[in-house]
């Protein structure tokens, strides 16, 4: 079976920095995998390649059976790859409703003049993203909080808007960058079992980078490591878990670390 996300010879440079070198990793449907790594290891960098915030200086990305390398993040969300940031990235003057909108409205390609006569085809645009917006709120138990301004939630049901978004634009795969930053406990083991959630039940493949090593080592089925823009190992968690080099790099040194 041929990978959802496959990743070859990724690289990219700023100037003479190389962020992220020679980076190679497959992700299957159905799969759970963390990136994890020190700070400052090109984590973000390669979210960021991937996700088609940044062209790659060199590589491959396909996704789907599709080159998507070097594709605007538009068109990125349209072939079912979307991701979220390391910060509730919320309109925190609008609502949660209002909010989950801006990812649902990726796929509403009604023509302005359809729009404008409001005809049989808008309506019915507008109701199939209405369904998809009442759906993935009852998703991410957002939805008591529908008509609530977004900003003035608490941080951990920010986080979950930010997951929401994603979800909206009916993403085959969803990444996630720092999930887990600036919760608690609590909060973190709650967004763990929404992660297995989506996978398990609505099928949704997650590539996440996270510090926070129970939240990895408890959900990920597959675990990359990056140190210094390189992959220096890849495994299960009990793998990732003994194996010297990480240790070394990055489990020894704060193996709870939330940076």
């Amino acid at each position: 079976m041929s990978a959802l996300l496959k990743v070859e010879g990724l690289s990219k440079s700023f100037g003479g920095l190389a962020a992220v070198r020679d980076l190679n990793f497959e992700l299957q449907e159905g799969e759970i995998v963390g990136l994890i790594g020190p700070n400052g290891a090109g984590k973000s960098t390669a979210f960021n390649l991937i996700s088609g915030t940044l062209p790659p200086s060199a590589g491959k990305i396909t996704f789907a059976g599709e080159n998507i390398t070097g594709l605007k993040p538009s068109r990125v969300v349209r072939h079912g790859l979307a991701r979220t940031f390391q910060s509730a990235t919320v309109y925190p003057k609008s609502t949660v409703l209002e909010n989950i909108y801006r990812g649902a409205l990726c796929h509403f390609d009604v023509p302005v003049w359809a729009q404008l006569a409001q005809t049989t085809a808008y309506r019915e645009a507008l109701a199939r993203i209405r369904a998809d917006v009442d759906r993935v709120l009852d998703i991410t138990g957002l939805a008591p909080y529908a008509h609530e301004v977004a900003g003035e939630l608490a941080y951990g049901h920010q986080k979950r808007i930010g997951v929401a978004v994603g979800l909206a634009t009916h993403p085959r795969l969803l990444l996630l960058d720092e999930p887990a930053a600036g919760l608690n406990p609590e909060e973190c083991a709650e967004f763990g079992r929404l992660l297995r959630t989506l996978r398990d039940q609505h099928k949704i493949s997650l590539l996440f980078v996270e510090h926070h090593m129970a939240l990895v080592m408890g959900t990920c089925e597959k675990i990359i490591v990056l140190v210094q823009g390189q992959k220096i190992a890849q495994g299960t968690a009990e793998e990732i878990r003994n194996n010297s080099a990480v240790i070394e790099a990055y489990l020894g040194v704060d193996e709870d670390a939330h940076a």
